[in-house]
């Protein structure tokens, strides 16, 4: 389905490192989108319209009421499935609590910066060409192979643990404790004057989760920054004693004996207990070197692949046959590898191998797999299936039965991908998928519901029963009554708060289609050129007015 792939291209990848540290906090890392290839949702949404300009709007035109100071505000959820097809739970933050992040952040960004910088850590924020500054690759088993054949040079020793429920676990107070210090922290409760800026991190992060002290959402940019400042004040205590490499919550160290590789464990341990975390005991390991740079399901199922490349040095495309026996290998091997996600892995090594009919036959084979592993479906649209090769109306029904088996089991990213590909195939979903998404009460299918016909009625009459609800409920979900009420089919149900108004006043959208610009998000292009003199550039008001 690679014909219909949706992608959304950066509109100014040039700019300055502080204005692209301001758009991709808003614009391109706001929801779940940390990915390197597959991602985490459907790229029919996206914040992109979502602005910095139109954050400090949120901010300076809508007043937190009592209410919401007290209570803070809830969130969508989005389960996302993992290769074991247990959920992993993201978070889609309120856009009034994300813009409260927002201003803070902005005000601060030179200190954020400072706090995470970790030579130790192998994730850090930098200016990616699609627009954002987090990319998570740190999964890539070629990437770590490099690293660890880098650092085990003259070492015996591998220590090997991660942390227990990492973003989870999460005390906001902590970011204070790692930026200050603990008793500079604790002395600033009772000290009249400035706040920290810390302080005032920990109140947004906070007031986006129910204003609970406990546990970030996974997937926002915001999140793992502050989950980067926080163990980068651990690894300060760790560095001159041991040789190790962080990616986000998982530690490698690599030591001259059995006993410095203990210690490590143990230090690692006390230090993070400082700040309310836990080792997963499960997961911690020390092994003796040599030991094998990939995993070994890694180096088995690569044994199995066809050569790379021709003889004359070009890409050898994949039969059907051989690409169906290394699928089939792979299939085999993910049985007896529960720890690993090795048909997802197997799926994106080919997927450029393959074109005309052995791309529509692995798309099948791969389609079939889907129902059973959900966490397969984002790989369908790099498979260059051309629709002249297989069956539309075949194609339909398969992904309404993926539909119907996820909207069972809660699964957001086996609804929402199917979903995605029936929309982009011009089909609609059927009145049995359409009742299981209602079923489900998944915020965001029932958002995407509203994309077709035949279904935005159904997520009205369900969305009717979450107005005059707990604010809760309605934060739960804010982005199907947000796109409702962009679409004219409800009256805001916010009515003291201004939120979705100003969003739509800027034309946010947050299932805008490529290339359709907003005249806000012009506004990133023809007022952050680098090439425009400061005195040159108008203001946002201005060039909105100047439609």
């Amino acid at each position: 389905m690679k014909e219909f792939a949706f992608i959304h291209n950066p509109t100014a990848n040039f700019s300055p490192y502080d204005r692209h540290f301001l758009e991709a906090l808003t614009r391109w890392n706001y929801f779940p989108n940390q990915k390197e290839s597959a991602t985490e949702l459907p790229p029919n949404i996206s914040t992109r319209r979502y602005t910095p300009e139109i954050a400090k709007k949120l901010l300076q035109e809508v007043a937190l009421s009592k209410d919401r100071r007290t209570l803070g505000f809830d969130l969508v959820e989005y389960r996302a499935t993992r290769y074991n097809n247990v959920s992993r739970i993201l978070g889609l933050i309120h856009p009034l609590a994300y813009a409260q992040i927002f201003g803070v952040m902005e005000s601060n960004r030179d200190n954020l910066v400072d706090a995470m910088n970790d030579d130790n850590s192998a994730i850090s924020v930098e200016a990616h060409n699609d627009g954002r500054m987090l990319i998570m690759n740190y999964e890539d088993p070629e990437t770590k192979a490099l690293t660890a054949a880098d650092q085990s040079f003259g070492k015996k020793f591998r220590a090997h643990t991660d942390i227990a429920n990492c973003f989870g676990s999460v005390y906001t107070h902590s970011l204070e404790w790692a930026t200050q210090g603990f008793e500079t922290a604790k002395a600033n409760l009772t000290k009249k004057g400035a706040r920290h800026w810390s302080t005032d991190l920990d109140q947004v992060l906070r007031g986006a989760k129910r204003n609970e002290t406990s546990g970030l959402p996974i997937g926002p940019a915001s999140s793992s920054i502050a989950v980067e400042v926080i163990l980068a004040a651990v690894d300060r205590k760790l560095r001159e004693q041991f040789s190790f490499v962080r990616y986000v919550d998982d530690y490698t160290a690599l030591c001259q004996t059995h006993a410095e590789a203990e210690e490590f464990i143990r230090l690692l341990g006390k230090e993070l207990s400082q700040y309310r975390l836990t080792l997963n005991l499960s997961k911690t390991s020390i092994v003796e070197l040599p030991e094998p740079l990939q995993e070994k399901w890694v180096s088995t199922l690569m044994s199995a692949l066809p050569p790379l490349l021709q003889d004359d040095g070009q890409l050898a495309f994949m039969s059907t046959r051989e690409a169906f026996h290394f699928l089939d290998y792979a299939v085999r091997l993910n049985n007896e590898t529960p720890d690993g996600s090795v048909i997802k892995f197997a799926v994106s090594t080919i997927a450029r191998r393959l074109k005309d009919r052995a791309a529509a036959d692995v798309f099948q084979y791969v389609l079939n797999l889907s129902w059973h592993y959900p966490i397969l479906l984002p790989y369908l649209e790099k498979i260059d299936a051309r629709s002249d090769y297989y069956d539309t109306k075949q194609l339909e029904n398969k992904l309404n039965g993926i539909i119907e088996t996820n909207a069972l089991h809660r699964r957001s990213d086996g609804i929402c991908w199917a979903l995605y590909y029936l929309e982009r195939l011009n089909s609609l979903p059927s009145e049995k998928s359409i009742s299981a998404i209602i079923e489900s009460k998944d915020c965001v299918a029932l958002a995407m519901l509203c994309n077709f016909e035949n279904s935005i009625d159904a997520a009205t009459q369900y969305a009717q029963g979450i107005i005059g609800a707990h604010i809760y409920t309605q934060d739960q979900n804010w982005l199907l009554l947000y796109q409702l009420f962009l679409a004219d089919k409800i009256s805001d149900p916010y009515p003291n708060e201004e939120t979705f108004t100003l969003l739509k006043k800027y034309d946010v959208d947050f299932f805008c289609s490529p290339g359709k610009d907003s005249h806000a998000e012009t506004y990133c292009i023809a007022a952050h050129n680098p090439f425009v003199q400061d005195d040159e550039r108008p203001s946002f008001d201005q060039w909105m007015n100047n439609l």
